[in-house]
């Protein structure tokens, strides 16, 4: 039987948020609507299909086979609708010669800023908006069209297929601890040095460095000791500052100028490079735009100061 023109999104999305919260009035409560309206268009839906998608009683609700099968089937029209609609955007903002570039906050303690300045200057007639999101968000925003480059951390590259990714600028990872910590006057540390220690690092769900640095230390033999996790560089070195504990930072978080902290190199190069991610194909003007911030962030990190 073919699908009914009378089947809409709005059916769809309704049974698909009762079908998520198990419940008419807490599925009408996250629509705003009452329970009324959002009965009527599920059972309109059964009605049009001809099936029993869901199990009522006076307190429960439950999914037929029919309803678990349309709950998947829902989750993949979204993701299509979605996508499909980010993707017009998109064509528009091109045909308007305006980018969406996703951002996360540590990019800005390199030469990110000028460097954003200077491709303006190259191209006065686009227009540049930034959005602050975490790698992982930046990565499904670029598969789905809502933004066009994202900028994240050497670490974030990982399994980023079919996204591209490119370096804009590089530096290396450096150990961060408060000047009254016993390791604070040390030249250089290597990993096995650290393994006794207290760490502080950002959280697993915002970066990927975590993940990825503990890896590093296991293959140094060793699991860091991971006491506390945060979301900010700030809060990060913050806490530093007043825990006798360490972490392992991109060399620029000495750019902020916290009081009271050193930052000592490692031993092992380990990168912590700003990495520009990108669709697999994009248009022409957004292609220039990352070559002149690339070209600036390459000759700002050759030979000079942070």
């Amino acid at each position: 039987m073919s699908p009914s023109p009378h089947i809409t999104l709005k059916m769809l999305r309704y049974f698909n948020e009762v079908a998520k919260q198990k419940s008419f009035s807490a599925a009408a409560a996250e629509l705003n609507v009452t329970k009324s309206p959002l009965s009527a268009q599920i059972k309109a839906l059964e009605t049009q299909l001809d099936v029993t998608l869901l199990h009522r009683d006076t307190r429960n609700v439950s999914l037929t086979d029919a309803g678990r099968q349309l709950q998947e089937e829902c989750r993949l029209i979204f993701d299509v609708v979605d996508t499909s609609i980010s993707r017009v955007q998109q064509r528009h903002r091109h045909t308007q010669n305006t980018i969406n570039i996703g951002v996360m906050s540590s990019v800005f303690l390199t030469r990110f800023g000028n460097a954003l300045y200077q491709i303006q200057q190259c191209f006065p007639e686009r227009t540049y908006h930034l959005i602050e999101m975490s790698p992982e968000q930046q990565k499904r925003a670029l598969h789905e069209g809502r933004i066009d480059l994202g900028f994240v951390r050497y670490a974030d590259t990982y399994n980023i297929a079919p996204l591209r990714a490119s370096v804009v600028f590089k530096e290396k990872m450096v150990v961060a601890v408060a000047d009254t910590h016993r390791l604070a006057q040390r030249k250089q540390l290597r990993l096995t040095q650290l393994s006794q220690e207290a760490f502080i690092m950002l959280k697993k769900t915002n970066s990927a460095a975590t993940h990825w640095l503990t890896q590093r230390c296991q293959h140094a033999g060793f699991h860091p000791n991971i006491v506390q996790e945060v979301i900010e560089p700030n809060t990060l070195l913050a806490v530093i500052s007043m825990r006798n504990a360490l972490s392992i930072v991109p060399q620029s978080y000495a750019n902020m100028g916290w009081p009271h902290i050193c930052f000592i190199p490692l031993q092992e190069a380990l990168p912590a490079d700003i990495v520009a991610l990108s669709p697999a194909s994009t248009s022409d003007f957004v292609e220039q735009s990352l070559a002149q911030l690339k070209h600036t962030m390459t000759h700002a990190s050759d030979g000079q100061t942070l």
